[in-house]
């Protein structure tokens, strides 16, 4: 039985044969739960290119005394995105919720797309999720780095969060020639449809090996 008609726990394995879904009669709430996979670049690609623009700028003017410390920034980057892909797409995404809000908000969020994986709209991050969870990470960054050397980690991060939205909508929607990109589609499509508990990582499978829920 669909998610749609009795919200349960995340331990699903259900797939539509339908393509799409609408959870809203309520055409605004349809609206801004659901978004074309296009929209987080026309959003975040100018943020990404103006935080280019503030490290170059920052290295030239001296602001930025050892450039060598963006190589380490970009890295942490990495590390810390991945990191944080995985803990709230097993925490947070397939925490099972116990009361019908949050098992809602859940299934808005990301259970629906486990229903009808092929659903376009319901892919990649939402803006009103997507757009605070920045904000905050800027904050922090601006906090603990400071405003110079935030700049070449914010867009190492959001330059990570890109790419893991582009390549979750094509590993449901797109083949592409490519070792890498094929290896990450097919674990990323054993999560949906051999073992939804297992496979939480996207653009690396690092953390799922240490935490042991690879397959």
């Amino acid at each position: 039985m669909s998610l749609k008609n009795n919200i349960k726990k995340p331990d699903f394995l259900f797939v539509s044969s339908t393509d799409t879904i609408k959870v809203f009669n309520n055409k605004l709430l349809e609206k801004i739960t659901t978004t074309d996979h296009r929209l987080p670049f026309v959003i975040f690609t100018p943020i990404i290119l103006y935080f280019l623009y503030e490290s170059i700028l920052f290295v030239m003017d001296g602001s930025i005394s050892q450039p060598y410390w963006i190589i380490l920034l970009f890295l942490c980057a990495v590390l810390i995105w991945t990191m944080v892909e995985y803990i709230c797409h097993r925490y947070i995404f397939h925490y099972n919720a116990k009361t019908k809000v949050v098992k809602k908000l859940l299934y808005i969020i990301h259970w629906a797309h486990h229903d009808y994986p092929n659903d376009a709209k319901r892919v990649v991050l939402l803006p009103i999720i997507s757009i605070p969870g920045a904000t905050l990470f800027y904050l922090l960054a601006y906090l603990i780095l400071g405003r110079f050397y935030a700049a070449p980690f914010t867009f190492s991060l959001f330059s990570c969060y890109l790419l893991y939205d582009w390549f979750h909508y094509a590993s449901h929607h797109l083949n592409i020639d490519n070792d890498y990109y094929n290896l990450i589609k097919k674990y990323h499509l054993h999560h949906h449809y051999k073992n939804p508990n297992k496979g939480f990582g996207f653009i690396t499978t690092l953390w799922d090996h240490i935490m042991r829920t690879n397959f």
